[in-house]
């Protein structure tokens, strides 16, 4: 039986990191998914404005912001935004360390100052690491921020979090993170889509590849790792895929039968 509901990461699921786009093989595989009944739903560090769009393939809806914020067709399923005591005091921290804070609200985002890590980082979704000049960096720490992006690496995430109460780092990539409020990630945004079409756990599948995945594919009632996902990621898995590069989505929708 098909899941009632399939969420996808997307950098290193979805989309392989070197490909401009999903693939002809995975984009068909998706379309037919929801042939047959499936809401199909993305579950990304990204925003809303950075979600890929695929030529006939329309998504019923997204968890970004790695679960802090979700949405479907008809509007707004969750929304957790993070303390904007701790926005404040990350900047802070930022320009003391010399490391650049990107800051995503649901309609705009902007960066300190520019850093390669951190511009490399975003290039992974096709988007610059937009700097803004301070006046404008002001206005956004006083908007609904969901998710920040530092290009640190894991041993600096302490000193950039120092003084925060309700954050916490997620990582997939060596040399930068996402930051979101504690409590927010991708299975806790994708419990509030299952409670919003009154779904159980059971009645949903859920792909990823990175370390921000590995508490949505532990809570989907099918977890499924691909095969370029991190050890930590596929031992939380009830299966594991061929890789992104091998359209190892469609290889797991034919091998559930899903398609």
């Amino acid at each position: 039986m098909n899941p009632k509901i399939a969420f996808f990461d997307i950098d290193g699921t979805l989309i392989d990191f070197d490909a401009p786009s999903l693939s002809p093989a995975v984009a068909d595989a998706l379309r037919r998914l929801r042939a047959r009944g499936t809401k199909v739903f993305l579950a990304s560090g990204r925003p809303p404005y950075l979600l890929p769009k695929v030529k006939g393939l329309a998504f019923d809806g997204a968890l970004c912001f790695n679960g802090a914020y979700g949405f479907d067709r008809k509007g707004p399923l969750c929304s957790a935004p993070i303390a904007k005591t701790d926005i404040r005091r990350m900047a802070e921290n930022s320009e003391r360390m010399g490391v650049p804070v990107l800051l995503a609200g649901a309609e705009t985002m902007g960066s300190n100052f520019y850093q390669k890590n951190l511009e490399t980082y975003m290039s992974f979704a096709g988007h610059p690491n937009h700097v803004v000049d301070r006046e404008t960096f002001q206005h956004l720490m006083a908007d609904d921020i969901y998710q920040v992006m530092a290009g640190t690496r894991a041993d600096q995430d302490a000193a950039l979090l120092a003084g925060t109460a309700g954050v916490q780092p997620l990582r997939w990539w060596d040399w930068a993170c996402d930051i979101v409020g504690k409590g927010s990630d991708k299975a806790v945004g994708a419990e509030k889509v299952l409670a919003a079409y009154d779904l159980p756990r059971e009645a949903c599948a859920a792909f990823g590849d990175g370390g921000n995945d590995k508490s949505l594919i532990a809570f989907a009632g099918i977890g499924i790792a691909m095969g370029n996902a991190t050890d930590d990621v596929k031992a939380c898995a009830d299966y594991v895929t061929t890789p992104c590069s091998e359209d190892g989505v469609a290889a797991a929708l034919a091998h559930f039968g899903w398609i």
